[in-house]
This record gives C-alpha cells, sequence and structure tokens, in this order.
C-alpha cells in the first residue's frame, strides 16, 4: 500500500533528531577575505595588519614578476623564430643584372624580423639595468632588516634565468646569426643608396 507523501511527512516530523552527544562542529561562520585593493600598487589591501615596512620589497617583487612574464614571452618568439633566408629566392646567372633590386627586397623582409630580435635585445638590457638597481637598492646592511624577503631572492633568481636562457636561445637557435649575417650584407649593400645612415648603423651595431 503507498503511503501518501504528505502522511509521510508528518510522521517523520513526530521523530526527534536530538541526542545527547556534544556537537563535534559548531555552527558555520561565514569569513569575508580581500585579495587586493582597487587601487594599490603593491597588490595588498590596505588593512592595519600589513607590514608598511615591506612595503617596498613589495613593489620590487612585482616589478620582477612583470619582466619575468615579458621574459617568457620573449624567449617563447626565440623559439619559435624560423630562418627567412632559406625562404628567399635565389636570381639564376641571367638575372645577375637584377641583384641590387633583389638585396633591397631581401632587405625589406630581413629587416621586419631582425626588428624583432632587436626589442629583445634592448628589452634585456632595460630589464638587466632595472635588476641591477633593485639589487643594488637592497645590497646595503642596512636593508637587510626589513628586506629582501625569499620572495623577492627567489624572483631575483628567476628573472636572472629568463636573462640566461634568452642568451643561451639566440647562440642555439643557428637561424638566428644566419639571418643576421644576410641582413648585415644586404644593408651593406642597400646603405650605399641612402643619404642618412647614421641611425640605421646604429640599430645594426646593438645587434652584434
Amino acid at each position: 500500500m503507498t503511503v501518501p507523501v504528505e502522511e509521510a511527512i508528518a510522521a517523520l516530523s513526530t521523530f526527534s533528531l536530538e541526542d545527547d552527544q556534544s556537537d563535534v562542529q559548531g555552527l558555520a561562520i561565514m569569513l569575508s577575505n580581500e585579495s587586493c585593493a582597487t587601487r594599490s600598487p603593491i597588490e595588498y589591501g590596505d588593512v592595519s595588519a600589513y607590514r608598511l615596512s615591506l612595503g617596498e620589497d613589495t613593489k620590487s617583487i612585482n616589478l620582477l614578476n612583470t619582466l619575468i612574464k615579458e621574459g617568457k614571452d620573449m624567449a617563447s618568439l626565440l623559439y619559435t623564430y624560423r630562418s627567412c633566408v632559406k625562404a628567399l629566392p635565389q636570381l639564376p646567372d641571367s638575372m645577375k643584372h637584377n641583384q641590387a633590386e633583389l638585396y633591397f627586397e631581401t632587405y625589406q623582409v630581413l629587416d621586419l624580423e631582425m626588428s624583432r630580435i632587436r626589442e629583445i635585445q634592448q628589452w634585456q638590457s632595460s630589464a638587466a639595468k632595472k635588476l641591477a638597481a633593485d639589487m643594488q637598492r637592497f645590497s646595503k646592511p642596512e636593508r637587510l632588516i626589513n628586506g629582501p624577503t625569499i620572495t623577492h631572492f627567489w624572483s631575483i633568481l628567476r628573472l636572472l634565468d629568463t636573462l640566461v636562457k634568452l642568451d643561451h636561445l639566440k647562440n642555439a637557435k643557428s637561424s638566428i646569426p644566419n639571418d643576421f649575417s644576410w641582413y648585415k650584407r644586404t644593408f651593406i649593400q642597400v646603405s650605399t643608396q641612402w643619404q642618412d645612415t647614421e641611425s640605421l648603423r646604429g640599430e645594426l651595431d646593438d645587434l652584434q
């Protein structure tokens, strides 16, 4: 015989669920957590419990972490770099009179690729200077009291590792120096047609 739902609920309501055992876990308490302040440059909530003596250390950590992220993007760019010279056409002997035009077209193609390498080298130089300034700022004995923290030290090591990896990739990828040698060769050929080549030669020297 099927019992109606209403009668089953009414029958269950007559049972008492209380016992003489003590509660193992009390009532749940709602907690509020703030990950960071909206306008905080150091990514911490503006609460009195935060140690303001580590504010400068935290700003440096955030700067280093930003540089590490940018460095990883640079490393991905170098790792996926492919040679452009192999895809360029070679002139047959019957078209040697068009060699100057070919040099110019080759230079335009390689200049786009070398501009990416140039940006990476400029970023490396800038990151190395920021890292050196950060290490000098916290190398004084009185600064060791309030920093750098262990997290700061690890950020410094990670950025150094990123810079070393970039140097290794530039040397390990044979396509990069091969393209650069062709870029220098075409630059010498086409620069004779330009009047102002000082700025271009300066950029060329930066890639040495």
